[in-house]
C-alpha cells in the first residue's frame, strides 16, 4: 500500500514538473520572446573615467541558462603633483579588458524565466594596461634629473559570481553583480630610462614610489620599493572581487 502511494506520488510529481517545464519552454519558444541582450557596462566609466567605455552581449540558451562575453577599453586614472615631485600626466596609457560568465538562473526562486532574476556561475576575465610617465624631480638638492617609466599591468580572474537582473517590461534590463569572489594572477613589467641621480636613503625615493603605487591600485602587493632600480617581470597571485552594474537592450 505505501508502494502504491509513493509510486502515485511520484508520479503526481513528476507532472507537476514537466507541466512547468512544459510552460516555460512555450514561453521560452515565443516569437516575441527577446533571447539576446546588448549592454553597457557603467562600473569602470564611473570608477575610472569616461573612455572606459565597456559592452557586453548576453545570450539566453534556455529559460535558465546564458552566457555574456564582455569587452572594452581600460585605463586607470591618472594623478597630479605630490610634494615637490613634478609627474607630468600619462603618455601613450591604453588597455583593454575581456571576460566571459555563464549564467544558472535559479528556476524555483525567480518567478519569471531568463533573463529576469536571481543567477549564479562562473566568470573570467582578462584586463591589460600599458602607461609611460615622465617624472621630474624640482626643488631638491639630493635627487636631480628625469625619470621616464614604462610599464605595464595584466590581472588575469577567475571566480564565481552571485547576481540579479532586472527586466524591465519586454526590451530593457538592468544586471547588478553584488558578490564575487575570485582568485587573480598579477603581472607587473616595469622599464625605467632616464639620468634621474638618487640616493636610496632619500626621502623623494620614497616619495617616487608612492605615486606610482597610488596610480596602479595593489601595486604594492607585487614588487617591493626596490623595483625603481630595476628591470623585469613580477607576478603575484592573490584574492580578487568583481561587481558591476550594466543597462541593457534586449532584441
Amino acid at each position: 500500500m505505501k508502494k502504491q502511494h509513493l509510486l502515485l506520488l511520484f508520479v503526481f510529481m513528476a507532472v507537476i514538473v514537466s507541466r512547468s517545464f512544459s510552460q516555460d519552454s512555450t514561453l521560452f519558444n515565443q516569437p516575441d520572446y527577446k533571447r539576446n541582450i546588448i549592454k553597457w557596462n557603467m562600473t569602470p566609466f564611473l570608477l575610472w573615467g569616461v573612455t572606459n567605455i565597456n559592452l557586453s552581449f548576453e545570450r539566453m540558451l534556455s529559460p535558465y541558462r546564458s552566457f555574456s562575453v564582455n569587452a572594452g577599453h581600460f585605463v586607470l586614472p591618472s594623478t597630479g603633483i605630490y610634494d615637490s615631485l613634478n609627474i607630468e600626466n600619462t603618455t601613450n596609457k591604453n588597455g583593454f579588458t575581456v571576460s566571459g560568465d555563464y549564467r544558472f538562473y535559479f528556476k524555483t526562486r525567480n518567478k519569471q524565466i531568463a533573463p529576469d532574476g536571481l543567477y549564479l556561475g562562473p566568470f573570467m576575465s582578462f584586463h591589460h594596461y600599458q602607461f609611460q610617465n615622465d617624472v621630474t624631480v624640482i626643488n631638491s638638492p639630493s635627487v636631480q634629473g628625469n625619470l621616464l617609466l614604462d610599464a605595464g599591468l595584466n590581472i588575469g580572474t577567475f571566480g564565481v559570481e552571485l547576481g540579479y537582473q532586472l527586466a524591465i517590461k519586454k526590451r530593457l534590463t538592468v544586471d547588478f553583480i553584488f558578490l564575487a569572489p575570485a582568485v587573480a594572477v598579477y603581472n607587473f613589467k616595469a622599464k625605467l630610462k632616464g639620468d634621474l641621480t638618487v640616493d636610496e636613503n632619500d626621502e623623494y625615493l620614497q616619495a617616487i614610489y608612492d605615486v606610482l603605487v597610488a596610480r596602479v591600485p595593489g601595486l604594492e602587493t607585487l614588487i617591493d620599493e626596490g623595483f625603481l632600480n630595476e628591470k623585469g617581470v613580477h607576478t603575484s597571485l592573490g584574492l580578487g572581487v568583481r561587481y558591476l552594474i550594466q543597462i541593457g537592450y534586449r532584441f
